[in-house]
């Protein structure tokens, strides 16, 4: 949003000639475009979250300990926002995939809006992985067939 704001600045400027608005134009951009986004490397068990800029992503790679199982599960947030008299809280929900360790250690390997595709991602990284998928999506957690 910040990056929509400033291509918009930035084209003001210029068309009032003002060079700033060309520094401005290329900040909107290089931050409209960039991408955040986690990647695991399954042959080498590797992890990281990284920040993705023009095509290149910045991001320490880490080893991934011994996965037990793989969890697809719903988490809530809630945005409050208020103006003068009037309050709002806007509730929405992402379909979390991750994996477990031993110790208890959680690692993100996605965020989705539908289960479908969330459920999909989760039998892939579980079949890579050669572990187990727990569905954690309803009140009762179920282990998935991957077979």
């Amino acid at each position: 949003m910040f990056g929509f704001v400033l291509i918009v600045l930035g084209g003001y400027f210029i068309s009032v000639t003002n060079w700033f608005g060309l520094i401005a134009l290329v900040v909107g951009l290089v931050l409209f475009f960039a991408t955040v986004g986690i990647e695991i490397d399954f042959e080498k068990k590797l992890h990281r979250e990284f920040f993705g800029l023009a095509g290149y992503k910045f991001g320490k790679w880490t080893r991934l300990p011994e996965i037990e199982y793989v969890t697809v599960f719903i988490e809530h947030y809630a945005q409050r926002g208020s103006m003068v008299s009037i309050d709002n809280v806007n509730r929405y929900s992402k379909v979390k995939v991750s994996l477990i360790t031993s110790q208890t250690e959680r690692y993100d390997a996605g965020f989705f809006n539908s289960e479908e595709k969330a459920m999909e991602a989760g039998k892939l990284i579980a079949k890579k992985l050669k572990t187990k998928l727990l569905d954690y999506t309803d009140r009762e957690p179920k282990w998935v067939d991957l077979g």
